[in-house]
């Protein structure tokens, strides 16, 4: 049985869903507040994923020890995209089992990307997968003003895609992630319970 049967669009969050970046992402934030004196726990980091970076950042900062301001979001913004960069660079990325659905889906339903990673960060995951062409639209962290758990996300992607919501199922694997794609009007499914794949 095709988990997507009577599905026009499949949307896939990336991080922690289609691939492990997540210890890329924590060095990269660690390295940088590490250089302004600060120690970000990886625990707490993986309590504060989700959002969109200028939603945690401020929130890795304080949870680190330090005092953070509009200013110092957008330092550590652009200089912890620079060390993910490098980090993608001599770190080898482990996909998880979820790419499997890619072998779902059929050849007349829409695909997106769905991530709250910036633009950049998430273009550079896909070239060196080799999947810049893999989907029919990608939304970023970078294209909505409010991002998961609110469903604008997934809302700006369906409209994207030109399928109603309803008619949407989408792939995550975070508490956020799901309230987002239900929100929206979406199916969502937990990738972390893999038995779903078939």
């Amino acid at each position: 049985m095709n988990s997507f049967a009577g599905y026009q669009a499949i949307l896939f969050d990336l991080d922690g869903t289609l691939v492990d970046t997540m210890p890329l992402h924590y060095l990269a934030y660690a390295k940088v507040l590490r250089e302004m004196g600060l120690d970000l726990k990886q625990s707490v980091f993986m309590d504060l994923i989700g959002p969109p970076a200028r939603q945690t950042i401020p929130l890795f900062v304080e949870a680190a020890g330090g005092i953070c301001d509009a200013e110092m979001v957008a330092e550590v913004h652009a200089k912890k995209k620079m060390a993910f960069q490098e980090y993608l660079q001599t770190e080898k990325l482990t996909l998880l089992p979820a790419v499997g659905y890619f072998d779902l889906i059929a050849e007349t339903q829409r695909t997106a990307l769905v991530t709250s990673g910036n633009r950049e960060g998430a273009q550079a995951i896909l070239a060196t997968l080799g999947w810049a062409d893999r989907f029919d639209t990608i939304v970023t962290g970078d294209d909505v003003s409010q991002g998961k758990p609110h469903p604008e996300p997934y809302l700006l992607a369906a409209a994207r895609l030109d399928v109603r919501p309803e008619k949407c199922v989408a792939l995550e694997d975070t508490p956020n992630g799901i309230s987002s794609a239900e929100a929206a009007g979406m199916t969502a499914i937990d990738v972390t319970d893999i038995e779903h794949v078939q």
